[in-house]
């Protein structure tokens, strides 16, 4: 993989539910400035997907969250005390039914 970077700190400071299915939708982590260096790794990762020919792979709508559960309720955004850790690496999910792990990747400069 032709995709370089150090380590780096995320930091997620909002709770909010995405839209998703009626009786099914995520509540999630969010937030903006902990996420800058996220959405700065997955624009390099989408262009180096694109110099392998994978342009159609690489959606550029990305909302960075994670998911915490689905339920049928939806919240307004709220924000916390922020919930961050070091991306070490990144790693490519097959997510069919449930989430398979296929290939590791670490990060290094």
């Amino acid at each position: 993989m032709d995709v370089r970077t150090e380590p780096f700190e995320v930091s997620f400071d909002r709770t909010a539910s995405f839209q998703g299915r009626p009786g099914n939708r995520p509540f999630v982590l969010v937030g903006e400035k902990g996420l800058r260096r996220l959405q700065s790794f997955r624009q390099m990762l989408g262009a180096a997907m694109t110099r392998r020919g994978l342009r159609r792979l690489a959606n550029t709508n990305f909302t960075p969250h994670v998911t915490l559960l689905y339920d049928a309720l939806s919240v307004d955004e709220y924000p916390i005390e922020p919930i961050g850790w070091t991306v070490t690496e990144f790693v490519l999910v097959r997510s069919l039914n449930g989430h398979e792990h296929l290939v590791r990747w670490p990060l290094w400069v």
